[in-house]
């Protein structure tokens, strides 16, 4: 780990580069700063001036989006509105690169709102510049005059990189608008201005190139191409595949004009493959003309009509009247926003002066109120005292559901715990007859008690997760038949304790519509039951059938039955409520009571006969799944 001294050190280091958040870009300081970053924790500054410095000074489109994006989210993390300004702006430069124009447009604002909220003003002029480069691609060059003049009445200083940029851009601009004179006044300042603050390789290969396109308009071609083979080896230098891709086309260009069409197509084709390669779709958009020309030139129709119809397209995928009305909507859209936020101004400065009228009436009336409180105090004192009551009374209330919960667990805990004596006696039995074989087949039958047990640990947990108001009702299609037939498994070394039929005649194509957990609760605890209160050598009968939409599930069993009375009684939850099996076994007569509550978030009904002596029968109504349809009566 490195200590605090080391941080210091390593963060005295780099932020002497400060000078790169310049427009110019140098690949090599991105990829030198990378491993630098990781040395920071997150949201230290420290970390996020290098994050900066890395997507400043990308030139692959791709990689800028990506260390923009990563700055954005950790500049969220501690809404530090200066990193943000710096995220959004080189997220927008990276979307111009590829041709996403609109998308561009609005990251800008972004960046420029973000300056604008933060008092920076030099994160103001270059949002501004940025904007102004994107309606230049766009061919718009009053709109990219107007936000590169905003960007220059920002700047205080008269010596700054950003300076040099904007008169860059500018004299760039000058020169699409055939303003050759104004365009080399720019391209000679912006380059002086360089040449003062230290010699910014990136800004003086732009203005090298830049004045050679100056000179082959005016006619010196030897100059100009001098000039610009010059810019191009700096940026290649630098690995600036944009920069390079721009100069490239012009050296086309100088050498188209010279009359060298095939030294003039190779480095078209050398300008376009670097484009393709980076997605630069505005370049590869020039050089698609540039191609049409050559060919055409050299008499290769063919290839020039190819290159054309390439051209005419991506012209108007970067310059249709969709991209314009988006982009107008946007800048509508930020005006609005800052309009809003003035007028918000406005009423809370109106606010605060009512605040200021109103409070010397409220302190009369507070002082009036006080007396009033006095007086009520003791009356509101024995109000008090009686809510008190109320809750101790509703905490006492919970405390008891509290209590029957836990009861309601260990009730239900029962019947899987019981199989387990079953299985005990089969064990006896087994090694008393000298058959050890067939304890392997008891201990099958413990891994599924076990399994079968770990399962109602789970449905319980959903049952108390519905106590506390959480409980999640997910219906779905459930097959009858396969939940008897596990139904029957878990349940069945404690019938074979017992010596008791289980059995269950269920039609495999009926399928209910509720939620399996507290379905699967319902009919174990009915099973459960019925084997608990049928003497040695009973029966129980698990059967179903369909009718009106409904599955009509019944439970019958050979036990001991009920009175006519506790048949009346049997669902409401009552604390002397508890009956003893016919073999002992203890309950809490609390099982039926979650029956009915989970029939009840089922969409279900249950009704009960039974007869002492003879037996019982519960019928459980719960609705038939689309996929019971055809076996319905």
């Amino acid at each position: 780990m490195m200590n605090r001294e080391g941080y210091h050190i390593l963060l005295a280091t780099f932020l002497s580069l400060l000078p790169f958040l310049g427009i110019g870009q140098d690949q090599s300081v991105a990829d030198s700063l990378i491993e630098v970053a990781d040395r920071f924790p997150r949201q230290d500054t420290a970390r996020l001036r290098i994050l900066t410095l890395i997507a400043n000074n990308q030139t692959d489109p791709q990689k800028k989006l990506k260390f923009a994006d990563l700055l954005m989210e950790e500049a969220r993390e501690i809404q530090d509105l200066k990193f943000l300004h710096h995220a959004y702006l080189n997220q927008g430069q990276a979307y111009r690169l590829m041709g996403d124009f609109d998308v561009a447009i609005y990251s800008l604002f972004k960046a420029l709102d973000y300056a604008e909220k933060s008092g920076y003003i030099k994160g103001e002029a270059g949002a501004n510049t940025a904007l102004a480069d994107v309606y230049s691609i766009l061919g718009n060059h009053n709109n990219s005059l107007l936000y590169y003049k905003e960007a220059l009445g920002q700047l205080t200083s008269q010596d700054s990189v950003l300076l040099a940029t904007i008169l860059l851009n500018m004299g760039d601009e000058y020169y699409m608008s055939n303003m050759y004179d104004s365009a080399l006044v720019c391209f000679q300042e912006s380059k002086r201005i360089y040449e003062r603050m230290g010699g910014d390789r990136s800004g003086l290969a732009y203005n090298l190139g830049n004045i050679g396109l100056v000179q082959a308009q005016q006619g010196d071609l030897e100059q100009a191409e001098r000039n610009v083979r010059a810019s191009i080896r700096e940026l290649e230098k630098l690995e600036d595949h944009y920069g390079s891709a721009i100069f490239l086309t012009y050296m086309a260009e100088i050498y188209q004009r010279k009359g060298l069409l095939r030294d003039a197509k190779e480095f078209a084709d050398s300008s376009m493959s670097i484009s393709r390669r980076y997605g630069l779709k505005a370049e590869i958009r020039d050089n698609s003309l540039r191609l049409a020309d050559i060919y055409a030139m050299s008499a290769d129709y063919e290839s020039a009509y190819r290159y054309h119809q390439e051209y005419v397209a991506l012209k108007d995928s970067i310059s249709n009247d969709e991209i314009y009305n988006r982009i107008e909507n946007l800048e509508g859209a930020f005006e609005l926003a800052k309009k809003q936020a003035e007028v918000d101004l406005l009423k809370a400065e109106q606010k605060n002066h009512q605040i200021i009228v109103t409070t010397a009436t409220l302190i009369a009336i507070i002082l009036t109120i006080l007396a009033y409180v006095s007086f009520s105090y003791y009356r509101s004192k024995a109000r008090i005292n009686v809510v008190l009551e109320e809750q101790k009374r509703v905490l006492e209330t919970l405390n008891e559901t509290k209590d029957k919960f836990f009861s309601i667990i260990s009730h239900d805990l029962r019947g899987p715990i019981n199989s387990f004596h079953g299985i005990s006696s089969l064990i006896k039995y087994f090694v008393a007859s000298r058959e050890p074989d067939q304890l392997l087949e008891v201990a099958d039958d413990i891994d599924k008690s076990v399994d079968e047990l770990s399962n109602l640990l789970d449905n319980l947990l959903s049952w108390a997760m519905k106590q506390q108001g959480q409980f999640s009702y997910a219906p779905e299609s459930l097959n009858l038949k396969e939940m008897a037939e596990e139904l029957v498994a878990t349940l069945g070394n404690m019938a074979r304790g017992k010596g008791i039929a289980l059995s269950a005649d269920i039609d495999p194509d009926i399928s209910l519509w509720a939620d399996r957990n507290t379905t699967m609760t319902i009919l174990r605890n009915l099973v459960n039951n019925a084997l608990k209160f049928t003497p040695r050598g009973g029966k129980v009968e698990l059967a179903a059938k369909v009718k009106d939409q409904m599955v009509e599930i019944r439970v019958v069993d050979t036990g001991v039955g009920m009175t006519e009375e506790k048949v009346e009684n049997i669902f409401m939850l009552e604390d002397d409520k508890s009956t003893y099996g016919t073999a002992g076994e203890k309950g809490l007569g609390l099982g039926l009571q979650l029956v009915h509550e989970f029939i009840e978030v089922n969409n279900g009904r249950i009704y009960v006969q039974s007869q002492e002596n003879v037996g019982t029968e519960f019928v459980v109504e719960l609705p038939a799944s689309v996929q019971t349809e055809s076996v319905m009566v």
